[in-house]
């Protein structure tokens, strides 16, 4: 291989990675701002729903069930 063949094929290697290199950036850049859309949008919906916070919620009961009366267990489906 010539030296000139070597120069080449480095020169078309540095090429193809700074194009590579831009490609990323751009990638990278584009990922950001459509993190930030959805921030934007998920934030607002979020504010929304704590406006609401007093209705449409689950409420826990301080003490847990009691014991249904009748038969232990119940099969379901099966004879």
């Amino acid at each position: 291989m010539s030296e000139h063949d070597a120069r080449a094929a480095a020169w078309d290697r540095d090429a193809g990675m700074a194009k590579i290199t831009a490609i990323t950036w751009r990638v990278g850049a584009a990922g950001v701002a459509v993190a930030g859309l959805l921030t934007v949008a998920l934030g607002h919906h979020a504010d929304a729903s704590q406006a609401s916070h007093g209705r449409n919620t689950i409420v826990i009961p301080a003490q847990p069930p009691q014991p249904a009366a009748g038969p232990g267990q119940v099969t379901s489906g099966a004879s």
